[in-house]
């Protein structure tokens, strides 16, 4: 499963990029995702199904991409967050994916990387937890 990418990689279109995980989760997957922090259960199964078929971050390289938008933009949604450039952002020099997002306390989210994690790593990187993580303050989003 292939999906290019019809948006530049930007926080100005980090929105339409989870616009397209949703229409993936639907034609793909039968699952509606509608970005609330509930969603996320049904986004990291969707993840735990494609390293069940074996795919690696490589070959689901868009697929993921978008998924970790949508991871994103529901923190965007539910914790009143914002995307930024990741060069301008606590995670700087950790991260290197072109956006991230940062929380109203200052902490800022690595969820692209978040999610390649949960397909390289398994249950253990739990998408869930790293929304609920977040929205308890704790700081450390370099996933």
């Amino acid at each position: 499963m292939k999906l290019r990418l019809r948006y530049p990689a930007s926080p100005k279109n980090a929105s339409d990029h989870a616009e397209l995980a949703v229409r993936v989760a639907a034609e793909e997957f039968d699952t509606t995702l509608d970005f609330s922090p509930g969603s996320l259960e049904s986004l990291d199964s969707e993840i735990e199904s494609l390293r069940e078929e074996g795919l690696d971050g490589e070959a689901a390289a868009e697929v993921l991409f978008v998924f970790g938008c949508y991871l994103g933009e529901v923190m965007v949604r539910s914790l009143r967050g914002s995307w930024v450039p990741t060069p301008r952002s606590p995670l700087r020099d950790l991260s290197p994916w072109p956006m991230v997002v940062i929380l109203p306390d200052g902490s800022a989210w690595d969820t692209i990387g978040k999610v390649y994690k949960r397909l390289e790593l398994g249950d253990a990187e739990f998408l869930p937890a790293f929304f609920h993580m977040a929205a308890r303050g704790r700081r450390g989003g370099a996933d």
